[in-house]
């Protein structure tokens, strides 16, 4: 193990190989539907989620609780000398908060608790850039140090096939006054200041496609980028654009990941989207 640890939560859509790889503790939101609790990624499935919505059915989601990253910070504490615990952004859920308020509770090693003021891969590549300082054997605030210049640096483009479940969530509120799935209008979302803001409105998906690679080519240029496509119930669509960024940038690596299951529930199927950064 790296003296340093790395924790995030299931928001963050890490690829299951690389949160092995770099052992990576990934603590799971929770969701609700009834009397039931699951377990994001654990006990419930991402298919599950969109059968649910399709049959109507209302679940909601709730932050992991302070027990869950106490019982996650006591166990890491016991090899490690330090833990770094990245999480999605603070605007949208009170993830952040429960886990500061869990790592006051732990004397045993030092934890540094991060907004990541984002969401999906972009705040995966967050944990990623600290898991592989960690592993190289940088310290803890060397690697909150590198967490910190990279987050400005990171963009997030998204289109939706229809925004219903996303209004409904709250975690939106930009777009409750417009009446995009009536007028067939696609809103390219966006993070700003960790919350989802609209970055512009088109006519079809392949459009909004086509505008979230004008955007990218003009942020990237010539210059190497990391990049994730990741996607709701959208397989064929996402390999098809990460072909397209595979052929026009210099790629240092291309992720294609799948939306976790809460992440379905505030966006149903159909999503698509970039997450990357520049060298």
């Amino acid at each position: 193990m790296a003296k340093i640890a790395v924790v995030t939560d299931s928001v963050a859509c890490l690829p299951p190989e690389l949160v092995e790889a770099y052992r990576i503790r990934v603590v799971p939101v929770r969701i609700i539907l009834g009397e039931r609790v699951f377990r994001d990624g654990i006990d419930v499935t991402a298919e599950q989620i969109y059968e649910w919505q399709r049959a109507g059915l209302m679940a909601t989601s709730s932050q992991p609780s302070i027990g869950d990253f106490l019982e996650t910070y006591r166990e890491l504490a016991k090899e490690a000398e330090g833990i770094v615990s990245i999480h999605v952004s603070a605007a949208m859920t009170g993830t952040y908060n429960a886990a500061l308020l869990a790592a006051q509770m732990v004397p045993e090693v030092p934890i540094r608790v991060l907004d990541s003021q984002a969401a999906t891969m972009a705040q995966g590549f967050l944990v990623l850039e600290a898991a592989r300082a960690a592993e190289a054997g940088a310290s803890l605030d060397e690697i909150v140090a590198r967490v910190e210049a990279l987050r400005p640096r990171l963009r997030f483009f998204a289109v939706l096939e229809t925004v219903t479940y996303l209004i409904r969530s709250g975690r939106a509120p930009a777009l409750a006054s417009l009446a995009v799935d009536v007028l067939q209008i696609k809103p390219i979302l966006t993070l700003q200041n960790g919350r989802i803001e609209v970055l512009a409105k088109v006519r079809t998906r392949r459009r909004a496609i086509e505008a979230m690679l004008e955007r990218m080519a003009q942020d990237v240029g010539g210059r190497p980028v990391h990049a994730s496509v990741f996607h709701a119930a959208a397989p064929e669509e996402a390999e098809a654009l990460r072909q397209q960024l595979l052929e026009r940038f210099d790629c240092r690596e291309c992720y294609l990941t799948v939306f976790s299951p809460v992440m379905g529930l505030y966006a149903g199927p159909g999503v698509l989207g970039l997450a990357y950064y520049t060298e």
